[in-house]
């Protein structure tokens, strides 16, 4: 997926050192929020590092107070009602594309959590193959704020790892998490205060590649192999479900009042 010239800046950063690649969101006025060319730009950043021979690990961080924080809601309160349902079905497919694109991926991708996730953040968490979560980050899922389902493989990949009342909890009773609390529901492997969260991530990156890294491929390769069957065409699923909810009524107004509209 590609999408036109923009005169914007871009939506992300790229970093890189030895054996690695990080991918930074940089929209922190707007909190990081998933945007269609955010997806895209993120997207062409892994194919570029998978591309590199050298590049074994993949670690994806946001700037300032925010991971990621969703969906571009604004984004959405600005397409007019009845063109909605496609804007979402569009979003939806260049996240899903993304989130593909990461389980599939040869590099193994890291997660550093450094602030709030929410929504589609959240399904980015989900997605990596190892997270670190600042103690003092915010995980939620937040769709049913706005009246809609989850994507970015979120109802596919949540229940599996805290199992189904948990992910009721996190999805419909709108529970939120702290960075420590995720370490213990398991959707993440480790967290760290935020005075050292940039040292702790670093380390982490090197672990990996402390060790044998042909092995790193193969091997998440096969870790993955149990979870993707039927998760494509569920992803699918996904991007229908939350299109359909944008048009109804009271989807429309939970988003434009989020919105400020």
């Amino acid at each position: 997926m590609s999408l036109p010239p923009n005169e914007n800046p871009p939506a992300i950063r790229t970093e890189r050192r030895p054996g690695v690649v990080r991918i930074v969101p940089d929209r922190s006025g707007g909190g990081n929020a998933l945007t269609e060319r955010m997806a895209v730009e993120v997207l062409q950043a892994l194919r570029e590092a998978e591309a590199d021979p050298t590049v074994h690990v993949l670690t994806l961080t946001g700037s300032g107070r925010f991971f990621c924080g969703g969906g571009d809601v604004a984004d959405m309160a600005s397409c007019p009602q009845d063109r909605r349902p496609a804007f979402i079905a569009s979003l939806a497919n260049a996240a899903h594309e993304l989130a593909w694109a990461l389980v599939t991926s040869r590099l193994l991708v890291i997660a550093g959590v450094n602030g709030s996730a929410a929504g589609a953040g959240l399904g980015l968490i989900l997605n990596a193959d190892w997270v670190l979560v600042a103690e003092e980050a915010s995980l939620l899922a937040a769709y049913s704020n706005l009246g809609l389902s989850p994507d970015t493989g979120v109802s596919y990949l949540l229940p599996r790892l805290v199992g189904h009342q948990r992910a009721v909890d996190l999805t419909l009773g709108r529970r939120r998490l702290s960075g420590n609390e995720a370490v213990e529901w398991g959707l993440a492997n480790a967290s760290a205060p935020a005075q050292v969260f940039s040292a702790e991530l670093a380390v982490a990156e090197d672990g990996f590649l402390q060790g044998a890294v042909q092995a790193l491929a193969p091997t998440k390769q096969l870790l993955r192999a149990g979870t993707l069957e039927g998760y494509r065409e569920h992803l699918r699923a996904e991007a229908e479900s939350i299109s359909m909810l944008s048009g109804h009524p009271d989807s429309v107004r939970r988003v434009d009042r989020f919105a400020g509209r």
